[in-house]
């Protein structure tokens, strides 16, 4: 191991830390990390971050599919629809690539509002996207039109990537539920068919989720059902017969204690690897975003149109974005003064054995 391995180990350990801090208690976040670092064999965060810089292309389309409806507001939540915007400009500044953000008809004025205040530009042409610009998709909410609408978005080409955030997805009876088991079917966008047709074509994917009822979630079926409540074979409050576990299966997967937490750890371990640690976004835009989010209906999961993700307000997650910005700048301040203590530690081998 050399000493940049090291730092990258602990980089990403850093920020799945704090992707699953549990301000609620419950414990969910740290069930799900559990079964997800297995699933994934080393730091989550940078596992995803590697899979990205491996495979996002300069002029290339990202496709980001976001967007939970909540009941009984029939209004989309602030989890997923903000951290997505601000992975959309990320992509575009990281790696010069085309994000195509593919979501419920909810979300569209929050994109077009979140982008007013991070300076990007929207448009509906998937075949011209401009520089600066996040094309917008509305995707179906109707089943037998889903396959259709598949073959017409990858009718003007295939992605590099595909990147779910808190994005619903269907259980094996083919129903959407909401965190405690309500059947949220008519609501949800039915894009989870979009993902895993990319999944099969070889593309690039990857799941963002925070419980179990999103896309990509099924990576660590088993742990889920065992220990997530409403999961578990015949545990929704519908009796669609499967839970509320997601049948779609990530190849790479994020679980922490809010999706969104999970993506701005995604965009710092990113930033970090490819050197430019600059690229995460600052706490100013973060604050805005949330605004900008309340400001058109998006909703905090309570059901109310205020700037919280989860639950969760600017006083908690303000001060986890400084943190993880901290965290992918530290280390090459002080990189000149640690090689002894490196070369020491690798030494004794805890980290290799």
């Amino acid at each position: 191991m050399t000493k940049s391995e090291l730092t990258e180990y602990n980089v990403g350990c850093n920020l799945d830390s704090l992707m699953n801090l549990d301000p609620r208690g419950y414990g969910v976040c740290r069930i799900l990390y559990a079964g997800a670092r297995k699933f994934t064999g080393e730091p989550i965060s940078t596992h995803a971050a590697k899979g990205l810089i491996a495979n996002i292309k300069k002029g290339e389309k990202v496709f980001i599919l976001t967007g939970f409806v909540l009941h009984p507001w029939n209004e989309a939540e602030t989890d997923g629809i903000i951290s997505s915007c601000v992975f959309a400009r990320f992509l575009m500044r990281a790696f010069d690539a085309k994000p195509v953000m593919i979501v419920p008809e909810q979300c569209k004025k929050a994109i077009k509002a979140i982008g007013n205040v991070l300076y990007f530009k929207t448009t509906d042409d998937i075949d011209n996207i401009e520089d600066n610009t996040v094309c917008i998709v509305e995707f179906t909410k109707k089943d037998d039109e889903a396959e259709a609408q598949c073959d017409e978005i990858l009718s003007h080409g295939k992605p590099c990537a595909v990147v779910s955030i808190e994005a619903p997805g269907r259980n094996k009876n083919g129903y959407y539920h909401n965190a405690v088991g309500v059947n949220t079917s008519d609501l949800e966008a039915k894009f989870d068919i979009l993902f895993m047709r990319c999944q099969k074509l070889g593309i690039f994917n990857l799941s963002i989720g925070d419980l179990g009822n999103e896309i990509g979630m099924a990576a660590i079926e088993d742990h889920i059902r065992k220990y997530v409540p409403y999961a578990e074979l015949g545990g929704c409050k519908a009796g669609t017969g499967f839970g509320i576990l997601a049948s779609s299966a990530a190849d790479n997967i994020i679980t922490a204690t809010v999706s969104d937490w999970g993506c701005d750890a995604l965009m710092a371990a990113t930033a970090f690897l490819i050197g430019k640690p600059q690229l995460l976004h600052n706490e100013e835009d973060q604050s805005a975003a949330m605004d900008a989010a309340a400001a058109v209906g998006m909703l905090d999961m309570y059901g109310e149109p205020r700037p919280y993700i989860d639950g969760i307000g600017k006083s908690i997650n303000i001060p986890m974005l400084s943190m993880m910005k901290a965290l992918i700048e530290y280390p090459a301040t002080v990189e000149d003064k640690t090689d002894d203590w490196f070369k020491n530690t690798i030494k004794k081998g805890f980290f290799t054995e």
